[in-house]
């Protein structure tokens, strides 16, 4: 998508991929951390005007939607800060958001903030530090139009607080574009945190310069969480367009999103395309994941091996982005291949059910 200029704009099919990607992410991050906690923080770094020209809801309000009709109705306190820097985004915002307002039970809160994201997060920060007792999860939300104006050093200080976790639009096609020009050199520094990006300059091929930068920028965030997942945006002329990079510290996290990204693309490939979106093509078979490849990594990595079950699922978990479910799957049509045992069985158990403490031995 080319720079924006008018207030409000048309939505593409990707950016509604976007949005269902953070709703159904949100709706899992809501009940599972307000269960535990009072309060809960959502930050919107880039809210936009709230809508898109024909009334689509804008994130702001896929957010607040999502935390009033949740089936589970959470009872924490919700806070929702919406940072806008465009003037006239922001007062649309506001009178999206007032329209908003009286549909909303008082335990779901929210402010909208006219200024730069950077800047304003660091009066969050402070905020933040002040009411430590009460600072809460963090989820943030990180959807620019460029480049400029999220670096790395921002990105790592919202992922060092407690159970805090980002959903980042990474520019790809932008990046890739003026990743050569010199005028933009310390942008890149501080986007990728490092100097090492010029490292990628020298790299012609086109698939390995868009590994090259993936990859820089994931292992960047693995400096500061530990489960880092992406999916991929492509553009109406098939080609990519960003990356949603989310990084978290919690397992679970990791895993809610993961289900979320096989919702959006159950091929597994985790990727979207507005191409193919537009012609509709109904596909011959249904997507389903790659069973045979899962099997493969684990013959491969755990060959010989006796290992827990439940371990089991959650190197897959974080290494290869396959689901608890997939692994079950797979672990039990391997059992009746006679190419995985179970060491331990309880009495009575059934075959292809691994209750918790189930140790399985690879052949």
């Amino acid at each position: 998508m080319g720079r924006v200029t008018k207030t409000v704009w048309d939505i593409e099919p990707h950016t509604a991929k976007k949005h269902e990607i953070l709703r159904r992410y949100f709706q899992a991050w809501l009940p599972i951390l307000g269960r535990y906690n009072s309060r809960l923080l959502y930050v919107d770094a880039f809210a936009g005007p709230g809508e898109y020209s024909k009334g689509e809801d804008g994130s702001p309000l896929v957010i607040l939607k999502a935390a009033r009709d949740h089936v589970l109705r959470p009872s924490c306190e919700l806070v929702c800060l919406f940072v806008e820097s465009h003037e006239d985004r922001y007062t649309h915002l506001v009178g999206v958001l007032d329209r908003t307002k009286p549909t909303l039970p008082s335990n779901i809160k929210f402010r909208p903030i006219l200024g730069k994201f950077n800047g304003q997060l660091a009066e969050i920060f402070a905020q933040l530090d002040e009411q430590e007792e009460r600072r809460g999860p963090t989820l943030a939300f990180v959807d620019p139009f460029g480049f400029s104006q999220t670096p790395f050093t921002t990105i790592a200080r919202l992922l060092r607080y407690p159970k805090s976790e980002v959903l980042v639009n990474f520019m790809y096609g932008e990046i890739n574009r003026f990743l050569s020009n010199p005028e933009f050199a310390a942008h890149f520094d501080e986007l990728f945190g490092t100097p090492e990006w010029r490292n990628i300059l020298n790299i012609t091929a086109p698939i390995s310069r868009f590994y090259a930068i993936h990859d820089l920028y994931r292992d960047q965030l693995k400096t500061v969480a530990r489960y880092v997942h992406a999916f991929l945006m492509l553009n109406k002329n098939n080609a990519p367009d960003y990356f949603l990079f989310f990084g978290t510290n919690s397992l679970k996290g990791t895993e809610a999103m993961l289900e979320t990204m096989w919702k959006a693309a159950p091929s597994g490939e985790f990727q979207f395309s507005d191409f193919t979106e537009s012609k509709k093509q109904i596909p011959l078979f249904e997507e389903a994941p790659d069973y045979d490849l899962l099997r493969q990594i684990l013959i491969q990595k755990f060959g010989r091996v006796q290992i827990e079950f439940e371990v089991l699922c959650d190197w897959v978990i974080e290494y290869v982005g396959f689901l608890r479910s997939h692994v079950r799957h797979v672990v039990a049509e391997m059992e009746k291949d006679v190419l995985v045992s179970v060491t331990n069985p309880k009495p009575n158990r059934r075959s292809g059910t691994y209750p918790e403490g189930t140790q399985l031995k690879f052949r």
